[in-house]
């Protein structure tokens, strides 16, 4: 009987031990608060009919000649784009790919037309502060989209994987037959797979 009531309380012992082992889930992330504008309509005020005259302006943010310069950046970038598209054969089978150069194309002409029209009818407003300061986020953001600036060689996975199969590889040898050999030769294989799943995920 005493020895039934010894390993009921060490079974006791060992499920309370791994069931408080387990961490608490966070259901309720911080968020940011989320703002909804209410448009208020607008009271229709009936007026007599009367001659209305639209003028129609063009207002052009910068000279004509940057304007051009700048559509001659885009179509250089673009055909860097295409032939990288055309050297790599997965992205040459790509349907939406295709899709989206020959949309971009079609704007760059469109681009260059309205270049044209620009540099007949420019005008020598200054940009605002608040243009300017749109235009370097957008342009950064176009950059570091493009070509970023950190290209990581090893994916952290493929990382961690090397040290780990290093360091297992090292105990397997040192160990030889004992517990650190074990260790070892179960880092080594948990390396492996580490540098597996970092070289299929990147």
């Amino acid at each position: 009987m005493r020895t039934l009531t010894k390993h009921l309380f060490a079974a006791l012992l060992g499920t309370a031990l791994l069931a408080s082992c387990s961490r608490p889930v966070a259901y309720f992330q911080p968020t940011a608060r989320e703002q909804f504008a209410v448009n208020k309509p607008e009271k229709a005020v009936v007026a007599a009919p009367a001659d209305v005259v639209v003028e129609t302006v063009v207002v052009s943010n910068e000279t004509p000649a940057v304007a051009t310069e700048q559509v001659a950046q885009a179509k250089q970038a673009v055909s860097q784009i295409e032939a990288y598209v055309r050297n790599d054969s997965k992205l040459a089978a790509s349907k939406t790919l295709n899709k989206r150069m020959a949309r971009l194309n079609n704007l760059l002409t469109t681009a260059t037309d309205k270049a044209t029209v620009s540099t007949k009818a420019a005008s020598t407003r200054k940009m605002t502060l608040m243009e300017r300061t749109i235009l370097k986020k957008m342009d950064k953001k176009i950059k570091n989209h493009v070509a970023p600036d950190k290209t990581d060689a090893m994916n952290s996975n493929v990382r961690l994987g090397v040290i780990i199969g290093v360091i297992g590889l090292i105990l397997l040898i040192l160990g030889g037959g004992s517990v650190l050999g074990v260790l070892g030769l179960i880092g080594f294989i948990v390396g492996l797979v580490l540098i597996l799943l970092g070289v299929i995920n990147g």
